[in-house]
């Protein structure tokens, strides 16, 4: 049984706060539940001392101090002058500086003589004291401390910080003791605090440090996300370990030998032993989960279509699970060029698709040898066969939910996951543990890229290169970082700069994630066949898109993405004959490490090490830093700190498997209640399987 006194946490966030509007925006800015609340982690602590000695103060650093109002000024006939408040601290006077237009409050909330607790930081200006834009503190929150932490979250529209704060705190109040199902982490750590102290202190710090990746409390809280994390891979491995693989009679290095003989390119040798890495694994007795990684343009696609073929060609099924339409377009168009002369049975099932009955007849028949399709494929009424194989491109776009829901839809199936750009060595632990992995170097043609960094002030100048290739012919990829933004008056986001670039160009169109499916691949048509020179999108090019003589990319605003993604998005290009260009524009305010940032694109082309250099960067903190490689994203395990927790969470749930593989006993109830805190309990349904 779970522990029931954790149900709480998983209730609707509206039972503690009764305003209706503001639940809506709670639930789209944090997540719709109690739990959501507690671990949405503050951005900083603004920390500030509690001082009643004026020698004692440092200036221009936060403090809080006791001041006796004595008089306002304020110039009715200059409203450029400030208005002023001179107070006393220590028998000192000290002006209260106010920049504003509207001022009135200001003597209802400073009145005449009377006492009153203000934080700010303290200058010297002209010989004199000052304090700019104060913030009156209520003095019962004072309460004889000797300093004040306030926390600040990241806010969003009317939702400000301060109104987050209230209701997490009734959040606090409703989280229950726990008892404890770590042993390695208080063995390693002997005053490791509680779940529950952990989630309290960083949303009600007593110290300045508390966010710290080095703090006791996200020390704890780090350890408790891996370990929740590397315990449902446990599972899971240890689930595939138990189940028999289907019986195959081909011999690997026969279907690899045909293939090399068939295909109208030549395989690297990086290829060739990934190839036989999986295919091995699909023909061992026990069931495979492998991972294929590589360099953008390595040539992943191929490794997974042979082994693909090697299934068919035993008798079974295949399927192949793709994030987007056009992606699956791409593979299906591709899988049938190099099958074409091999007879074998392929559809595509997608949500547009309008002949999705007869497909799924023909499936259940046996009549469909290799179906690629998008989240259609997850569908109740999708039915296989024999499926005996899986792959799951841009593995990090489902989740393992979705991932274990079409592994069931056969009764021994290998499932193969692809990546989109090479992991950094630091994560690839961490994320996978003992998961076999494949990985291709070596590219099949040598990609030339030349990477131009430019300031948009010479966006005139990028707009006449653009033009003068699109009149020699060529197409290019106008990529930026948003659809649209009405708050802001960047003309880099698509619908802007489409705007801007039809005054130049007549063969131009606009992709983006928001277009219908039809319109989309409409548009991608167009684009292949030259009837589009120009093409202005969002990322939703940036993977598996593949045109081989477009062979420009402008990447607008690119210090808005992460390395990786760069890197990916200029994997678009460059992959024909010619030589492929990147430029990359920048924004005028850029700071000098951003712009070191940028210049590690221009002096590298190998993905593994742009990968490493990203995450180094960048963190696991930051949006893009973890999603690109698939990786988990984590809310308090930071790559950068805890790799060693990491270590130690992967040889606890190995121990633990091996001791007690179905989480019986007092330790495992913990341990399920800890996998369900950090939502992680669907690997708990594979506990009664094999």
């Amino acid at each position: 049984m779970q522990n029931s006194s954790i149900d709480i946490l998983f209730e609707k966030l509206s039972l503690l706060n009764s305003n209706d509007k503001n639940n809506s925006l709670f639930e789209s800015h944090i997540g719709p539940q109690i739990l959501d609340l507690l671990f949405f982690k503050p951005k900083k602590i603004l920390s500030a001392k509690v001082y009643n000695n004026l020698e004692k103060i440092e200036y221009m650093k936060n403090i809080i101090i006791k001041v006796k109002v004595i008089k306002h000024y304020q110039n009715y006939f200059n409203r450029k002058v400030p208005y002023k408040i001179s107070v006393l601290f220590n028998n000192r006077k000290i002006s209260l500086i106010f920049f504003s237009k509207f001022t009135g409050y200001l003597k209802k909330i400073y009145p005449l003589e009377e006492e009153i607790f203000i934080k700010g930081k303290l200058e010297l200006y002209n010989n004199n004291l000052q304090i700019s834009h104060p913030e009156i503190i209520d003095k019962k929150i004072i309460n004889n401390k000797e300093s004040l932490h306030q926390v600040v979250y990241k806010q969003k529209k009317i939702l400000k910080s301060e109104t987050i704060h209230s209701l997490i705190l009734k959040a606090c109040s409703s989280l229950p003791e726990m008892e404890e199902w770590n042993v390695s982490l208080i063995k390693k750590y002997k005053n490791i605090p509680s779940f529950k102290q952990s989630i309290l202190n960083i949303h009600n710090p007593k110290e300045e440090g508390c966010l710290l990746g080095a703090s006791p409390f996200i020390t704890r809280l780090a350890y408790d996300e891996i370990f929740a994390y590397q315990l449902s891979l446990a599972i899971l491995r240890n689930n595939l370990k138990k189940l028999d693989s289907n019986n195959f009679s081909k011999t690997p290095s026969t279907i690899l030998e045909y293939m090399k003989n068939t295909l109208p390119f030549q395989l690297t040798k990086d290829q060739e032993s990934c190839t036989l890495e999986v295919i091995e694994d699909i023909k061992s007795k026990k069931r495979t989960l492998r991972l294929l990684h590589g360099d953008v343009g390595s040539g992943k696609t191929v490794v997974a279509m042979i082994a693909a073929f090697y299934v068919i060609k035993s008798g079974y099924q295949v399927a192949l699970l793709a994030p987007t339409e056009l992606l699956a377009k791409q593979h299906y168009n591709f899988f049938n060029e190099m099958f074409k002369k091999e007879n074998i049975r392929s559809e595509i099932l997608l949500a547009s698709s309008e002949n999705k009955k007869e497909i799924k007849e023909k499936l259940v028949n046996n009549d469909i040898e290799l179906l690629i399709g998008t989240h259609s494929l997850l569908q109740a009424d999708v039915k296989f066969k024999y499926l005996s194989f899986v792959i799951i491109d841009e593995q990090h776009r489902f989740g393992v939910s979705q991932r274990l829901k079409i592994r069931e839809k056969g009764k021994k199936v290998d499932t193969l996951l692809l990546t989109a750009t090479p992991i950094p060595r630091t994560m690839m632990l961490t994320m996978l543990g003992d998961i076999s992995v494949s990985t291709i170097k070596k590219k099949p043609f040598n990609t030339k890229i030349n990477t131009i960094l430019k300031n948009e002030k010479n966006l005139s100048e990028v707009v006449s290169f653009v033009r003068n290739k699109i009149l020699s012919n060529q197409k290019v990829f106008w990529v930026c970082p948003k659809i649209e933004d009405e708050k802001s008056d960047n003309k880099s986001n698509v619908e802007q700069r489409f705007s801007y670039l039809k005054k130049f160009f007549n063969k131009i169109s606009v992709l983006h994630g928001k277009m219908k499916s039809v319109e989309k691949a409409k548009v991608m048509e167009n684009f292949r066949k030259g009837n589009t020179k120009l093409l202005v999108s969002t990322v939703v090019i940036e993977v598996g898109i593949d045109v081989p003589d477009a062979n420009i990319i402008v990447i607008d605003n690119a210090d808005r993405f992460g390395l990786a993604q760069i890197h990916q998005l200029r994997g678009r290009v460059g992959r024909g004959s010619d030589e492929g260009v990147c430029i990359l524009l920048y924004n005028d305010q850029l700071s000098e490490t951003a712009l070191q940032r940028l210049s590690i694109m221009k002096k590298s082309q190998d993905g593994f090490e742009i990968a490493e250099r990203d995450l180094e960067l960048r963190g696991s903190g930051e949006i893009m830093g973890t999603k690109q490689y698939g990786a988990e994203e984590f809310k308090f395990f930071d790559y950068q700190f805890h790799i060693q927790l990491a270590k130690l969470a992967i040889d606890e749930a190995e121990y633990i498997i091996k001791t007690n593989p179905k989480l019986e006993y007092e330790r495992g109830k913990k341990l399920k209640t800890l996998l369900k805190i950090f939502r992680k309990d669907d690997a708990t349904d594979l506990l009664s399987a094999g």
